[in-house]
């Protein structure tokens, strides 16, 4: 496998303006001149505010955008495959995946992520890239269902929200031997080659 994966649990763009963890993110490909970084705003059902907020941050960049409908033109892969960084945004992690599924979008991801191409998120974004995902099915519950499988084990970001921090750790007590990462807001994981090189907090 091999490449860079940046889990990002809570402030970043969506947050703050020149957020610390969005400078770390451009400083990984360590190479001059504007990157090639594409917004996937799957999760928040391609908000348009949200979509505004990544062009207005990263403007120094090569910037695009990967709508849901934009998954089923013909020369995805190629288009994903040509970028530095995919940043994934967040909203629901399990609504997102299903799409991707649906629309093999996860593949091109997958084979994005084998061809040197960074992929970040930022909670939904975060949590997808892992084995396991144990996020919100309704408002009331949280239940588990499949990440991409890129990372072993599972991922919790806003841990510092009392709920969600609750069901995690109920849920937790009863896996074994999978590797868990719980964060709070502004901890952030860089993986390199699947293994955790670096926690910045900011």
């Amino acid at each position: 496998m091999g490449g860079n994966i940046l889990a990002i649990s809570g402030g970043g763009f969506s947050k703050e303006d020149k957020a610390y963890i969005d400078e770390y993110l451009l400083k990984i490909p360590k190479r001059q001149g504007p990157l090639k970084i594409a917004f996937i705003p799957t999760a928040s059902n391609d908000a348009q505010g949200y979509i505004d907020k990544f062009y207005e941050a990263f403007k120094t960049e090569h910037t695009s955008h990967l709508t849901i409908k934009d998954f089923e033109s013909q020369n995805i892969q190629e288009n994903v495959n040509s970028l530095d960084i995919v940043y994934v945004g967040g909203g629901n992690t399990q609504n997102m995946l299903e799409i991707w599924k649906r629309t093999r979008f996860d593949v091109v991801l997958k084979n994005a992520y084998q061809n040197g191409v960074i992929l970040a998120g930022i909670s939904a974004g975060a949590m997808c890239w892992f084995e396991t995902c144990f996020s919100e099915k309704n408002e009331q519950e949280y239940e588990e269902f499949e990440g991409l499988g890129l990372l072993k084990g599972s991922l919790c970001p806003h841990y510092n929200d009392k709920e969600r921090r609750e069901a995690f750790d109920n849920w937790s007590a009863n896996q074994t031997g999978i590797k868990l990462y719980s964060l709070n807001d502004n901890e952030n994981l860089h993986f390199r080659n699947e293994k955790l090189i670096a926690e910045i907090i900011t």
